[in-house]
């Protein structure tokens, strides 16, 4: 049996409404799904319009937009998250969406939730989670392992890098020179932002294959405030998709989405 892991990562019950408020019901939530719906839609052979249904993990879901739009093209969806008031929001998505006969959920630890699974998933969804745990690399080496042969994650995390770029903007000069950008609690700042390219390496090195690498946001949160109202969603997400997947900017976006692919 595989080493349990540490308890004390972020549990968002305090959070969740305001989650659902101020980032999932934005400008900024609907882009971040726009970008990821592309980059699964495009890569993932059988996700959209596949005769086989896959069978999806989706640890640390959220409010699970993601995994019932999944749910809703046939496929089985395993939802799993510490709050249970981010499962009761993800609950009520799938129910208004229909698709709850194809959905379990599934409250603590995707740690010990993935320790009980005989077979490996096809896909896992692993979305803006890393960066709240106390043991990232060891936690994510744990969820690979529970990927079967040919299967992907999509995993999508926060970047040190906008949060430097951001600071230096702003002025927190102080911050920016103290190489310290954990949020503080009640943050929506994560305890420990990520440099993409040691993640890269991370998945490297767990035997993964890295797709597409896309930056979700690499202009919109550099934008003053007046100018994000005064641009259209449209325009917006075209600006956005023009070019989140060239670098320097796929490195510079607020969230950057590996599309990883393990060895069959």
């Amino acid at each position: 049996m595989k080493e349990s892991h540490p308890r004390e990562d972020r549990n968002f019950d305090d959070l969740a409404d305001r989650f659902a408020k101020n980032i999932y019901g934005t400008i900024k939530g609907r882009i971040r799904l726009a970008l990821l719906t592309e980059d699964l839609t495009e890569l993932v052979s059988g996700l959209y319009g596949g005769a086989q249904p896959l069978d999806i993990l989706d640890a640390g879901c959220g409010m699970a937009q993601m995994g019932c739009e999944l749910a809703g093209q046939g496929h089985r969806v395993h939802f799993c998250d510490l709050s249970k008031r981010m499962l009761e929001l993800a609950d009520a998505m799938a129910s208004e969406a229909q698709v709850m006969e194809r959905c379990s959920f599934h409250q603590g630890p995707f740690q010990d939730f993935i320790q009980d699974k005989d077979e490996g998933f096809q896909l896992i969804l692993f979305h803006a989670v890393l960066e709240w745990l106390v043991a990232p690399k060891a936690s994510l080496e744990a969820l690979v392992d529970s990927l079967a042969p040919g299967g992907t994650l999509s995993l999508m995390f926060y970047n040190v890098n906008c949060l430097i770029q951001r600071n230096a903007t702003f002025g927190n000069f102080r911050k920016v020179m103290s190489g310290e950008f954990g949020g503080l609690s009640q943050s929506f700042t994560p305890l420990h932002p990520l440099d993409p390219a040691e993640v890269e390496g991370w998945v490297a090195g767990m035997g993964l294959t890295v797709v597409r690498k896309t930056g979700v946001r690499v202009f919109t949160d550099y934008m003053t405030k007046d100018v994000q109202k005064a641009r259209s969603y449209e325009d917006t997400l075209e600006v956005e998709r023009a070019y989140c997947r060239k670098e320097p900017f796929a490195s510079m976006g607020r969230y950057v989405h590996l599309l990883c692919r393990k060895a069959s």
